[in-house]
């Protein structure tokens, strides 16, 4: 965790992957441990392993990268590279995370129901445990 600062997003070394996220990820040094290639983190967020973690699945959204996760979150990722977004939350939905439809077709994804109010035909919690990208095979 990083109280001092706690700025987001949380952005990869090259600028193009960015993470915004709610939440702890308990399990974070093991990760860093177990990374092919080393990474220095830039802050002291737990949440920031999810940057190198999106490189070593090649910027691929799958469940594999939350399943490795052990914690309380949620979260947008967005590759500019690829122009991928990936959302997913954890198993039991200790944090909030909502997701609505505009008229146009338009996908709206926030931490409070109000910020989509105005925006959205439709809007639900959004489920624990699962993952949702506009590429890969959790695409729609």
């Amino acid at each position: 965790m990083d109280p001092e600062s706690g700025e987001q997003p949380l952005v990869s070394p090259d600028g193009n992957v960015i993470v915004a996220a709610n939440g702890e990820i308990y399990n974070y040094k093991e990760i860093y441990a177990g990374l092919s290639a080393p990474y220095t983190p830039k802050t002291g967020s737990d949440c920031e392993v999810m940057l190198p973690l999106w490189s070593e699945m090649d910027g691929i959204p799958t469940p594999n990268l939350p399943n490795q996760l052990r914690g309380m979150f949620s979260v947008i990722m967005y590759d500019k590279t690829t122009d991928t977004y990936f959302i997913f939350r954890d198993h039991i939905g200790k944090t909030p995370l909502y997701i609505g439809w505009g008229n146009d077709g338009s996908v709206y994804v926030g931490s409070e129901m109000k910020s989509m109010v105005h925006e959205c035909n439709k809007f639900q919690n959004f489920p624990p445990g699962h993952c949702y990208s506009n590429k890969g095979p959790n695409a729609g």
